[in-house]
């Protein structure tokens, strides 16, 4: 946790989110470490903690405009690295095959499908 003019910084996503892209959040978690630390805790407080971007601007002396960019960069750098990488839409996969794996009644099929889904991995 990161501590900023008596505000804390938590890294974790909650499960109330209001209009913000719960997707972004999601990325942040897997690819936020990529990111510069200032841009990492900015878009953490914008996503997770749900501040707005005056908020975080108060909170970390800086002004609203350059909230406002740096969470428009992060974003763009999460999004960018997932079009790389596709750890996400690996993961998504994954889940949904696994979700798939639970609705089978049959253990020689559902054996089957667990083995496709570890070696897709």
């Amino acid at each position: 946790m990161i501590y900023n003019k008596g505000v804390k910084f938590i890294s974790f996503t909650p499960l109330v989110f209001m209009d913000k892209d719960l997707n972004i959040s999601i990325l942040n978690d897997i690819y936020g470490s990529l990111l510069t630390q200032n841009r990492r805790e900015v878009i953490g407080s914008y996503y997770d903690c749900d501040l707005s971007l005056g908020e975080i601007a108060e909170n970390c002396g800086i002004s609203r405009q350059a909230v406002r960019d740096s969470v428009s960069k992060a974003k763009e750098s999460l999004l960018d690295y997932e079009k790389k990488l596709g750890f996400k839409a690996k993961l998504d996969k994954i889940v949904k095959d696994l979700k798939l794996c639970l609705c089978e009644d049959d253990i020689g099929r559902l054996k089957k499908k667990l083995e496709e889904v570890i070696n897709s991995i």
